[in-house]
């Protein structure tokens, strides 16, 4: 299994922090499904963290069921990152995350995410008093990992520098995004590159990400790298089964099943049960008509259905559209196991992290 500092983690399978995307809802959906070890929030900004800003509050969100849990903060050395990184382990974070590799304006424009692989030296002063502000707040019960890319561009790969210098301060782990900035997530990410990475700092975990958008690739990520364990950003927006038949592939050498059409239908349903509990009625709306078009990728021809939830205007309608849909494909393919109950769904007390402390956050 894979260890984070002292979090000890039940499976090699990470969710990644997807802006716009992993809201506590689908976090949960994701772990509902089994086989992940952490999944991190949405990109939180420091600054509105520390205002408390309403929207910063719901990315923020997190439960009993959303464990173990990670915050990725972004921002430079000029902004309130050691004191945003407190005030995540006060709201449950398990894990802090650093951004070092969003390429997107939001981020990047305010000299954040994969900004900060221009300046190693300013980023690595960054990441201690990031590392020394969170140990001495949590008696160093909560780890601080980073996430970056390869470097700004091919002429400057700093990755494995930057990773060596973050793990001489303290650094628990860091994610590799086999991609540069100036790639976006275009062309393909090199695994080769991340595995210079791996050999350059082996004291710390090193986690592969880019290009996982099936099982057998987050096998064959491992295999080629020799990394510690997998991130899943996009292809989990489709499949977020993935995690189950990756993790298990891992441990038995097996991959299971695809789940059928209908069995995938009730993975939306649940989605769509999550997002109106935590999120509310409009945003839910607004979210499934985007989310659906991601889930449409793995099912074939249901163009019917996408036109269905993309012209609801609640969500009743797009529930009442996904159970027609669902009876439609079981009828084709066969009787669906029962149902779950919430309670049944959830993962057990084996697939929560341990730590070596008993502290709760």
């Amino acid at each position: 299994m894979l260890r984070i500092g002292p979090v000890q983690l039940a499976s090699k399978m990470l969710l990644a922090p997807i802006a716009g995307h992993t809201d506590l809802a689908f976090r949960i959906l994701c772990r509902e499904q089994g086989g992940v070890g952490i999944a991190y929030t949405d990109l939180l900004n420091s600054h509105a963290i520390l205002r408390e800003t309403r929207r910063t509050l719901d990315l923020a969100k997190t439960n009993e069921f959303d464990r173990p849990c990670g915050m990725q903060l972004y921002g430079n050395s000029e902004d309130p990152l050691p004191e945003a990184a407190r005030w995540a382990v006060d709201r449950g974070a398990q894990v802090v995350d650093i951004n070092m590799g969003c390429p997107v304006d939001k981020v990047a424009k305010k000299n954040g995410g994969s900004l900060l692989l221009r300046d190693c030296g300013s980023t690595t002063l960054l990441a201690a008093r990031i590392v020394q502000a969170v140990e001495r707040h949590s008696g160093g019960r909560v780890p601080v990992t980073a996430k970056m890319r390869l470097g700004w561009d091919p002429d400057h790969m700093v990755a494995p520098i930057l990773a060596r210098q973050l793990a001489d301060v303290g650094i628990a782990a860091v994610t590799v995004h086999g991609r540069y900035t100036v790639q976006y997530f275009s062309g393909k990410a090199d695994w080769n590159a991340i595995r210079q990475v791996v050999e350059a700092v082996p004291q710390i975990p090193i986690i592969g990400n880019g290009d996982v958008s099936e099982p057998e690739h987050a096998a064959a990520l491992i295999a080629t790298t020799g990394c510690a364990g997998v991130m899943v950003a996009r292809g989990a927006m489709r499949t977020p089964w993935i995690f189950r038949r990756a993790d298990e592939l891992l441990r038995t050498g097996q991959v299971g099943p695809e789940p059928t059409v209908a069995e995938k239908l009730r993975v939306v349903l649940r989605h769509l049960e999550l997002s109106a509990e935590h999120e509310g009625e409009t945003r839910t709306v607004i979210r499934m008509r985007q989310h659906i078009a991601w889930y449409g990728k793995s099912m074939g021809h249901i163009k019917p259905l996408k036109e269905a939830i993309r012209t609801s205007t609640s969500v009743a309608e797009m529930r009442a559209a996904l159970l027609a849909a669902e009876d439609e494909y079981a009828r084709l393919e066969g009787p669906l196991v029962p149902r779950a109950r919430r309670s049944e769904a959830l993962p057990g007390r084996e697939d929560l992290a341990e730590t070596d402390s008993d502290a709760r956050f």
